[in-house]
């Protein structure tokens, strides 16, 4: 077995989860909640694979030559629904909403007789992607599942759930992971990538690997090092380096490095405004909250109706010049 089948980070919600199941009074529904990128829908597949083996095995430990964990893994076990975002077949992103149809499967799914006489799994990814309907549908599972059922929902924001879904699962919170699990994780997963760039990556991160390792994949490092050169040198504006990098961020191949380096932009404008409210004047705060709210607007704006996101780019940090 490697490294690379282990959950790393989660052990208390492991442990909650194994005392569950242990005491035979195993919860049927659980909100998996943390922030974008932690490992949530991966806990999820570590739980449904312990509660199909009936708890035995090594809980948060995948064998991959194991006959039940390969099913898992390639998610095609009988007993396994999971249902998330679906993609969009003309442009092979995400959709941004679960439909309601894809939330009725479960219902059907949970009615059948498990193959071998246990678990039925169900694991709702991502679950603030439902509208009004969907969650409609899910809490009517939730309030009246059949025996041996659990029912796994990840979120990042458990509020944009209804209280009655809520009320209804055991709540699994999930902390971002700690410098120490992220760069164990890193050097895993991207051993070719230098001991400044993990560090990097980790400060940049928030404790979430999974933006980490997007930021890995859509190789942001250098464009973000790049962009904060731009903004240091602030009010001062070297157009034409601007433009560069607007150039390489702005291509529509480079979805993922305009959606990357953005995040990055509007999260070092959120620790502007952090550190400006514990020490400066309230009109400084408030100048900073405005570039923060405005920026965001802009990329929002350029997502919405699809717009350039090299005039996107510029608009932004042009902005954010005007107001230095």
């Amino acid at each position: 077995m490697t490294e690379a089948h282990h959950l790393v980070g989660h052990d208390a919600a492991m442990d909650e989860v194994a005392a569950a199941f242990a005491s035979g009074r195993m919860h049927h529904a659980w909100l998996i909640a943390g922030i974008d990128g932690i490992g949530k829908a991966r806990l999820a597949k570590h739980i449904a694979l312990f509660a199909l083996l009936g708890g035995r095995g090594d809980f948060g430990k995948i064998d991959p030559q194991h006959r039940v964990a390969k099913l898992v893994e390639a998610e095609t076990h009988p007993d396994l629904l999971i249902i998330r975002r679906p993609v969009d077949e003309k442009t092979g992103a995400q959709k941004n909403t679960i439909p309601v149809d894809d939330v009725l499967k479960i219902a059907t799914f949970l009615h059948k007789t498990a193959t071998h006489g246990g678990w039925r799994v169900v694991i709702l990814d991502e679950a603030h992607a439902l509208n009004r309907n969907g969650q409609n549908a899910i809490l009517k599972i939730v309030e009246e599942p059949p025996p041996r059922t659990l029912i796994l929902i990840t979120v990042t924001t458990p509020g944009i759930l209804l209280p009655t879904i809520r009320s209804r699962c055991r709540m699994l919170e999930l902390e971002p992971l700690d410098a120490e699990h992220m760069r164990a994780v890193l050097k895993r997963e991207a051993a070719h990538v230098s001991d400044e760039d993990v560090t990097a990556l980790i400060d940049l991160s928030g404790g979430s690997i999974g933006f980490a390792l997007k930021v890995l994949r859509a190789e942001a490092l250098p464009l973000y090092r790049e962009m904060l050169g731009i903004l240091g040198a602030l009010p001062e504006l070297d157009a034409a380096r601007l433009h560069k990098l607007a150039d390489q961020i702005g291509r529509k191949a480079d979805a993922e490095s305009f959606e990357v380096l953005t995040a990055l932009l509007i999260e070092r404008l959120r620790q502007t405004v952090h550190a400006e409210s514990l020490h400066e004047p309230v009109g400084c705060v408030d100048l900073a909250l405005d570039i923060w709210d405005k920026t965001r607007e802009t990329f929002a704006a350029a997502e919405r109706g699809n717009l350039d996101r090299k005039l996107a780019f510029i608009n932004a940090i042009t902005d954010i010049r005007a107001a230095v």
